[in-house]
This record gives C-alpha cells, sequence and structure tokens, in this order.
C-alpha cells in the first residue's frame, strides 16, 4: 500500500488565488458603498472563491491509498473505488501557457458510482496513474486517444493496450 497527500508548497497558489479572488470581490461590499446588483455580483463571485477554498482544503487533508485491490481517499470525504469495479478513466491536461509548457494533470476514475478525482499536485501521482492504467488494461477499459497520449508523456503508457477505437 502507498499513502499520497498533497503538500501545503504545493497547494500554496491555490491558497493565495482564492485569497485574493476572496480579497477582491468580498472587500468591495464590504467597506465600499456599491449598488445592489454590482453587491450581488461581487457577493456571488466571493462565495465561488470561498467554495474552491473549500475544496483546496479538502483536498489538503485528505489521504489517498493506493493498493494492489483498490484506491481509497480518506478524509472529510471518504470514497474507496476497488480496481475491478473500474469503469472509466480519463486522464487531461491543462495547460496554462500557450506553448503547453505548465500546467497540471488531472486523473479521474469511475466505476459502481463512485468518482474520484486526483489532481497531479498529489505526491507520487505518477505511481497512480500508472496503477490505474493498469487496472484499466486488465479490465478492458476504453481510453480515449487524450487519455493515452497523456499517459505516455508520464510514462504509463507502455502498460494499456486499449484506446477508445480498440486498437493499441
Amino acid at each position: 500500500m502507498t499513502t499520497h497527500r498533497h503538500n501545503f508548497q504545493a497547494l500554496m497558489p491555490e491558497y493565495i488565488r482564492t485569497g485574493v479572488g476572496v480579497a477582491l470581490t468580498a472587500g468591495p461590499v464590504l467597506l465600499v458603498d456599491t449598488i445592489a446588483p454590482v453587491a450581488w455580483a461581487l457577493g456571488i463571485l466571493a462565495v465561488i472563491f470561498a467554495a474552491f477554498a473549500v475544496t483546496v482544503a479538502l483536498r489538503q487533508v485528505s489521504v489517498i491509498n493506493c493498493t494492489d485491490d483498490g484506491i481509497l481517499v480518506s478524509g472529510p470525504v471518504r470514497k474507496s473505488l476497488a480496481w475491478e469495479d473500474l469503469r472509466y478513466a480519463r486522464l487531461r491536461y491543462f495547460s496554462t501557457r500557450r506553448d503547453g509548457a505548465k500546467g497540471w494533470m488531472q486523473l479521474v476514475l469511475k466505476g459502481r458510482g463512485v468518482s474520484i478525482c486526483i489532481e497531479s499536485t498529489l505526491t507520487g501521482f505518477a505511481d497512480i496513474v500508472a496503477r490505474a492504467a493498469k487496472a484499466a488494461n486488465d479490465g478492458g477499459v476504453e481510453l480515449s486517444s487524450t487519455t493515452l497520449g497523456n499517459l505516455e508523456l508520464l510514462g504509463a503508457g507502455k502498460e494499456v493496450i486499449t484506446s477508445s477505437s480498440g486498437s493499441p
């Protein structure tokens, strides 16, 4: 079994973005006399930023255990998925630049009514992706060409022989 956590330094940029977002949207509502439509719009945006801050905090306190039998997310929200129940796997890359040089990856695993989403800020992300790729291959889960390409980028693609078209 391997245990994985998000470290604070990896999540710090997200905490900074949420803090700035809340300050820039809630600040004017609380400190300046604004007209109602503007106050409502800024208030709604402040709530969205605060909700994002909660999701970042949930990621930080969650622990992900990966075993030969499945994956378990423990913390405030508990989820588990046995590898044999895996029916859907998607690995996407989100770029922060036009040239694709910087960004992050997101792994989504689904099966038996459970959906687990893991981002590449997690320690040991590539190991989890490799294990999920093996489970997808063993279970005959069809993977999109985008997922296959991203698996290759991480070096986990050599374990996978299935694709959306059924060809290697």
